[in-house]
């Protein structure tokens, strides 16, 4: 097991900006927000995550579903920050959405996509509570992508995680999650230190594993065992 790093100033800053409420407060001026605006966000790499990449481009064919079976549907992230991995999806082909609970982060991605010479037409930014925000047209997602979303959560959210994972997900379609600190059993957070098994047990028997692998590509300077690339279908 890798030895967890010392927290840097900006995980500190989350933390402190936080104050113990996962929601940030629920409004625009919660501590997501508010970390957005103080540009206090070490989980933005203003990239695609190297093993998402690595996952979709190289080894999809290991996953056992085409992803074509998948684009008659929409995909989800979650979380979705800068929006660089949502638009990775959507460069792949599927109409994609991509929701954060902060209005900024929502702003930042897409300017950041405007910016893009070649980006993608089919994906949409929207401010919005995972656990709560109405599905478009009532549908739920071929695909969801899960990165440091997870791990942002107190361990006694987990299971209300995965069983809002088991609505927006329709069955037959697949969570892919990037699990990300495995820094073993410390405490603190955001983010949380998580493990394999803490994904299998939120999401239940609602959800088939078919792929687990540690990546050979990861964001820099990322000692190798701290990601595991997982991918659940819906029963």
């Amino acid at each position: 097991m890798p030895t967890p790093p010392t927290p840097s100033a900006s995980i500190l800053k989350v933390r402190e900006l936080l104050g113990g409420d996962p929601t940030g407060g629920q409004s625009a001026t919660g501590g997501w927000d508010q970390a957005w605006r103080a540009n206090a966000t070490p989980w933005d790499a203003g990239d695609v995550q190297p093993a998402f990449r690595e996952l979709l481009d190289e080894r999809w064919a290991d996953v056992g579903i085409p992803l074509e079976s998948l684009k008659d549907g929409k995909a989800l992230v979650a979380g979705c920050g800068r929006g660089c991995d949502a638009a990775f999806i959507a460069a792949h082909g599927l109409d994609t959405l991509g929701i954060d609970l902060s209005p900024t982060a929502i702003e930042v991605a897409r300017s950041h996509l405007a910016q893009q010479s070649n980006a993608p037409q089919n994906i949409t930014f929207e401010p919005a509570d995972f656990f709560s925000f109405p599905l478009p047209d009532n549908e739920p997602f071929s695909l969801a992508f899960d990165y440091t979303f997870f791990c942002a959560l107190p361990p006694n959210w987990r299971s209300k995680w995965g069983r809002r994972y088991g609505e927006v997900v329709r069955p037959g379609g697949l969570l892919v999650a990037l699990a990300f600190p495995l820094d073993g059993s410390r405490e603190g957070g955001p983010p949380y230190s998580v493990s394999e098994e803490a994904y299998d047990a939120a999401l239940g028997d609602t959800f088939e594993k078919i792929y687990s692998r540690h990546p050979d590509k990861m964001a820099k300077e990322r000692e190798y065992g701290r990601d595991k690339m997982l991918v659940y279908r819906r029963r």
